[in-house]
């Protein structure tokens, strides 16, 4: 089942205690509930998987469609309607790339890519080889993450799977206790913070708790 804001927000104002939200109200929630899903993404880009078949331009430098944030994966060729599946793509290291053929950039374009190669420190740039050709269309399909659309009511779709509800629960207890004024929460809003990073399945560093690093 796809899980609504307002199926987060009962859950999270029960156990803040606030089940008739006089402290903080349904639209506070839902703003906490976006920032949830954007760092649930920024965390586990999987999160926001989205599998389609894409134009590549002419060349062998690419850039992500325009709502995606990281490149996942290129399963496939799709040819040049972008329905027919063809040829499987595998990822490439860009130095073994390099090392086979110093030329690749410069070789004849083509109507199939064999190999792709991708720098999570150049997120929205990736590359094709052998160069896509400028006169037939060249489909891959292609896996991408993105933000699903913004929540604006309790009726809203959250946008990604199940299985990170909990977590999500967790981040906007973390949020809540995190702004409350009145009563500084702030070694419980920790705690549900580090919930929300082991559910997730990542460690935090012991000298830096705010700070998330990604298990290798």
């Amino acid at each position: 089942m796809a899980f609504t804001a307002n199926d987060y927000i009962v859950d999270a104002a029960e156990l803040y205690d606030d089940t008739a939200y006089a402290r903080i109200s349904t639209a506070t929630w839902i703003k906490y509930l976006n920032a949830a899903i954007r760092a649930l993404i920024l965390v586990r880009p999987d999160a926001g998987a989205v599998t389609e078949s894409v134009l590549l331009v002419a060349g062998t430098k690419q850039t992500l469609p325009t709502a995606a944030l990281r490149l996942l994966d290129i399963s496939r060729n799709m040819g040049s309607d972008g329905l027919t599946a063809g040829k499987i793509v595998t990822p490439s290291d860009r130095a073994h790339i390099d090392y086979a053929n110093l030329l690749w950039p410069a070789a004849t374009g083509d109507t199939l890519i064999e190999n792709y190669s991708y720098d999570s420190n150049v997120p929205r740039v990736f590359y094709v080889t052998p160069p896509v050709g400028a006169v037939t269309p060249v489909y891959v399909e292609m896996s991408t993450s993105q933000l699903p659309t913004v929540m604006s009511t309790t009726s809203s779709d959250d946008g990604v799977e199940d299985i990170f509800f909990e977590p999500i629960v967790n981040f906007l207890m973390y949020r809540a206790l995190s702004a409350d004024t009145e009563n500084v929460e702030f070694q419980k809003a920790q705690v549900y913070f580090q919930n929300f990073m082991q559910l997730l399945g990542v460690e935090l560093k012991s000298s830096q708790q705010s700070g998330p690093e990604r298990k290798e």
